[in-house]
Protein backbone atom coordinates (compact mmCIF):
# COMPACT_ATOMS: atom_id res chain seq x y z
CA UNK A 1 0.00 0.00 0.00
CA UNK A 2 1.26 3.49 -1.02
CA UNK A 3 2.41 5.01 2.30
CA UNK A 4 0.74 8.50 1.36
CA UNK A 5 -2.40 6.98 1.03
CA UNK A 6 -4.19 7.66 4.38
CA UNK A 7 -7.79 6.34 4.06
CA UNK A 8 -8.23 7.11 8.25
CA UNK A 9 -8.48 10.68 6.95
CA UNK A 10 -10.77 9.82 3.99
CA UNK A 11 -13.11 8.26 6.33
CA UNK A 12 -12.72 11.38 8.75
CA UNK A 13 -13.74 13.43 5.67
CA UNK A 14 -16.83 11.79 4.78
CA UNK A 15 -17.69 12.02 8.70
CA UNK A 16 -17.26 15.46 8.73
CA UNK A 17 -19.42 16.25 5.64
CA UNK A 18 -22.03 13.69 6.79
CA UNK A 19 -22.42 15.61 9.96
CA UNK A 20 -22.32 19.16 8.80
CA UNK A 21 -25.15 18.12 6.21
CA UNK A 22 -27.05 16.40 8.68
CA UNK A 23 -27.04 19.36 11.17
CA UNK A 24 -28.11 21.62 8.20
CA UNK A 25 -31.04 19.93 7.51
CA UNK A 26 -32.12 19.07 10.76
CA UNK A 27 -31.95 22.27 12.11
CA UNK A 28 -33.62 23.35 9.29
CA UNK A 29 -31.02 25.42 8.02
CA UNK A 30 -31.49 23.62 4.72
CA UNK A 31 -35.56 23.51 4.53
CA UNK A 32 -37.59 20.69 3.69
CA UNK A 33 -37.23 20.57 -0.03
CA UNK A 34 -34.23 22.58 -0.37
CA UNK A 35 -32.18 21.15 -3.86
CA UNK A 36 -28.40 19.74 -3.19
CA UNK A 37 -25.91 20.06 -6.19
CA UNK A 38 -23.09 17.52 -5.75
CA UNK A 39 -20.92 19.73 -7.87
CA UNK A 40 -21.81 23.12 -5.13
CA UNK A 41 -21.08 20.85 -1.93
CA UNK A 42 -17.84 19.50 -3.52
CA UNK A 43 -16.92 22.80 -3.95
CA UNK A 44 -17.65 24.31 -0.86
CA UNK A 45 -16.16 21.32 0.80
CA UNK A 46 -12.85 21.95 -1.66
CA UNK A 47 -13.35 18.00 -2.46
CA UNK A 48 -14.50 15.78 -5.44
CA UNK A 49 -17.60 14.85 -6.09
CA UNK A 50 -17.37 11.33 -5.06
CA UNK A 51 -17.21 11.59 -1.35
CA UNK A 52 -20.04 14.26 -1.40
CA UNK A 53 -22.08 11.49 -3.79
CA UNK A 54 -21.22 8.64 -1.09
CA UNK A 55 -22.43 11.17 1.59
CA UNK A 56 -25.88 11.91 0.41
CA UNK A 57 -26.38 8.24 -0.79
CA UNK A 58 -26.12 8.04 3.30
CA UNK A 59 -28.06 10.92 4.46
CA UNK A 60 -30.97 9.05 1.84
CA UNK A 61 -30.30 5.83 3.49
CA UNK A 62 -31.31 8.12 6.95
CA UNK A 63 -34.33 9.66 5.32
CA UNK A 64 -33.16 13.25 5.04
CA UNK A 65 -32.57 13.16 1.62
CA UNK A 66 -34.35 12.03 -1.43
CA UNK A 67 -33.07 12.07 -5.16
CA UNK A 68 -34.43 14.78 -7.32
CA UNK A 69 -36.97 14.58 -10.16
CA UNK A 70 -34.35 15.12 -12.78
CA UNK A 71 -30.25 15.20 -12.05
CA UNK A 72 -29.59 15.87 -8.25
CA UNK A 73 -30.59 15.71 -4.91
CA UNK A 74 -33.31 17.41 -2.69
CA UNK A 75 -33.81 17.78 0.94
CA UNK A 76 -36.84 15.29 2.27
CA UNK A 77 -40.16 16.76 2.26
CA UNK A 78 -41.76 16.31 5.48
CA UNK A 79 -44.97 14.55 4.56
CA UNK A 80 -47.97 13.85 7.22
CA UNK A 81 -47.90 9.66 6.59
CA UNK A 82 -44.29 10.30 7.97
CA UNK A 83 -45.25 12.09 11.04
CA UNK A 84 -47.77 9.24 11.12
CA UNK A 85 -45.51 6.91 11.08
CA UNK A 86 -42.82 8.55 13.04
CA UNK A 87 -44.84 9.77 15.71
CA UNK A 88 -46.58 6.28 15.85
CA UNK A 89 -43.17 4.52 16.73
CA UNK A 90 -42.60 6.97 19.24
CA UNK A 91 -45.59 6.28 21.21
CA UNK A 92 -44.23 2.56 20.87
CA UNK A 93 -40.84 3.29 22.34
CA UNK A 94 -40.39 5.80 24.58
CA UNK A 95 -43.39 4.58 27.32
CA UNK A 96 -40.54 1.17 27.66
CA UNK A 97 -38.22 3.54 29.84
CA UNK A 98 -40.14 5.15 31.96
CA UNK A 99 -40.69 2.30 34.38
CA UNK A 100 -36.95 2.19 34.88
CA UNK A 101 -36.67 5.93 36.14
CA UNK A 102 -39.17 5.73 38.49
CA UNK A 103 -36.97 3.58 40.30
CA UNK A 104 -33.60 5.92 40.11
CA UNK A 105 -32.80 7.34 43.55
CA UNK A 106 -33.91 10.64 44.62
CA UNK A 107 -30.56 12.46 43.29
CA UNK A 108 -31.01 11.29 39.67
CA UNK A 109 -34.57 12.09 40.40
CA UNK A 110 -34.19 15.25 41.08
CA UNK A 111 -31.62 15.99 38.18
CA UNK A 112 -34.79 14.97 36.11
CA UNK A 113 -37.14 17.40 37.83
CA UNK A 114 -34.65 20.19 37.02
CA UNK A 115 -34.50 19.54 33.37
CA UNK A 116 -36.61 22.64 32.44
CA UNK A 117 -36.17 25.25 35.96
CA UNK A 118 -34.13 27.82 33.16
CA UNK A 119 -36.98 28.93 31.20
CA UNK A 120 -40.09 30.77 32.03
CA UNK A 121 -43.56 30.24 31.68
CA UNK A 122 -42.78 30.15 27.66
CA UNK A 123 -39.70 29.42 25.31
CA UNK A 124 -38.66 32.94 23.51
CA UNK A 125 -37.04 32.76 20.04
CA UNK A 126 -33.49 33.19 21.36
CA UNK A 127 -34.84 30.58 23.39
CA UNK A 128 -35.41 27.74 20.97
CA UNK A 129 -32.24 25.96 20.47
CA UNK A 130 -31.51 25.56 23.56
CA UNK A 131 -35.32 24.22 24.51
CA UNK A 132 -34.91 22.01 21.86
CA UNK A 133 -31.17 20.67 23.27
CA UNK A 134 -33.00 20.09 26.76
CA UNK A 135 -36.09 18.42 24.25
CA UNK A 136 -33.80 15.60 22.87
CA UNK A 137 -32.02 15.03 26.58
CA UNK A 138 -34.90 14.57 27.97
CA UNK A 139 -36.30 12.03 25.65
CA UNK A 140 -32.74 10.56 24.93
CA UNK A 141 -32.58 9.87 28.93
CA UNK A 142 -36.25 7.72 28.69
CA UNK A 143 -34.88 5.59 26.00
CA UNK A 144 -31.49 5.44 27.52
CA UNK A 145 -32.72 3.92 30.72
CA UNK A 146 -34.86 1.32 29.00
CA UNK A 147 -30.97 -0.27 28.80
CA UNK A 148 -32.20 -2.38 25.92
CA UNK A 149 -29.61 -1.86 23.28
CA UNK A 150 -31.74 -3.25 20.11
CA UNK A 151 -34.54 -0.47 21.27
CA UNK A 152 -31.76 2.08 21.28
CA UNK A 153 -30.46 1.06 18.13
CA UNK A 154 -33.85 1.24 16.97
CA UNK A 155 -34.86 4.57 18.23
CA UNK A 156 -31.36 6.13 16.83
CA UNK A 157 -32.72 5.44 13.14
CA UNK A 158 -35.56 7.80 13.41
CA UNK A 159 -34.13 10.16 15.54
CA UNK A 160 -32.56 12.78 13.53
CA UNK A 161 -36.24 12.25 11.34
CA UNK A 162 -38.10 13.29 14.82
CA UNK A 163 -35.40 15.93 15.79
CA UNK A 164 -35.72 17.63 12.50
CA UNK A 165 -39.55 17.41 13.02
CA UNK A 166 -39.11 19.06 16.10
CA UNK A 167 -37.57 21.96 15.18
CA UNK A 168 -39.82 22.44 11.80
CA UNK A 169 -43.06 23.47 14.58
CA UNK A 170 -40.68 24.86 16.76
CA UNK A 171 -39.36 27.54 14.67
CA UNK A 172 -42.29 28.71 13.55
CA UNK A 173 -45.32 27.67 16.23
CA UNK A 174 -44.78 29.79 19.11
CA UNK A 175 -47.76 28.72 21.18
CA UNK A 176 -46.98 24.85 20.76
CA UNK A 177 -43.75 25.90 22.46
CA UNK A 178 -45.10 26.97 25.15
CA UNK A 179 -47.43 23.90 25.52
CA UNK A 180 -44.60 21.49 24.52
CA UNK A 181 -42.90 23.60 27.78
CA UNK A 182 -46.20 22.34 29.57
CA UNK A 183 -46.17 18.77 28.68
CA UNK A 184 -42.22 18.42 29.00
CA UNK A 185 -42.24 19.65 32.72
CA UNK A 186 -45.65 17.17 33.34
CA UNK A 187 -43.78 14.42 32.17
CA UNK A 188 -40.78 15.16 34.63
CA UNK A 189 -42.69 16.45 37.57
CA UNK A 190 -44.91 12.71 37.32
CA UNK A 191 -41.30 10.96 37.09
CA UNK A 192 -40.08 12.99 40.28
CA UNK A 193 -43.03 11.57 42.22
CA UNK A 194 -42.58 8.22 41.09
CA UNK A 195 -46.20 8.22 39.61
CA UNK A 196 -45.65 5.79 36.98
CA UNK A 197 -49.35 5.94 35.28
CA UNK A 198 -49.21 9.45 35.43
CA UNK A 199 -46.15 9.77 33.61
CA UNK A 200 -46.94 7.43 30.72
CA UNK A 201 -49.98 9.51 30.47
CA UNK A 202 -48.79 12.98 30.40
CA UNK A 203 -45.25 10.85 27.94
CA UNK A 204 -48.37 10.06 25.39
CA UNK A 205 -50.43 13.24 25.54
CA UNK A 206 -47.43 14.90 24.71
CA UNK A 207 -46.72 12.61 21.57
CA UNK A 208 -50.44 12.98 20.17
CA UNK A 209 -50.16 16.47 20.82
CA UNK A 210 -46.44 17.08 18.97
CA UNK A 211 -48.03 14.79 15.99
CA UNK A 212 -51.10 16.87 15.55
CA UNK A 213 -49.27 20.34 15.99
CA UNK A 214 -46.81 19.27 13.42
CA UNK A 215 -49.69 17.69 11.19
CA UNK A 216 -51.18 21.02 11.14
CA UNK A 217 -47.71 23.18 10.16
CA UNK A 218 -47.04 20.73 7.57
CA UNK A 219 -51.09 20.85 6.16
CA UNK A 220 -50.34 25.12 6.25
CA UNK A 221 -47.23 24.71 4.63
CA UNK A 222 -47.98 23.93 1.24
CA UNK A 223 -44.40 23.55 -0.04
CA UNK A 224 -43.76 20.60 2.40
CA UNK A 225 -47.21 19.19 2.31
CA UNK A 226 -47.83 16.00 1.42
Amino acid sequence: MNPRITPVAERKLSSHMYSELETAIVDCSLPPGTPLSDRELAEQFGVSRTPVRDTLHLLQASGLVDRGQRAGWVVTQIRTQDVEELYELRSLLEPAGLSRIVEWDDEDLRGVGTLFDEFGTSVTATEVDRYLQRDDELHQLIIGATENSHLIRTYRVVDRQLARCKRFVSYQDNPRREESLREHRDICDALTRRDLDAARTALLDHISTARNALTATITASAPVSA
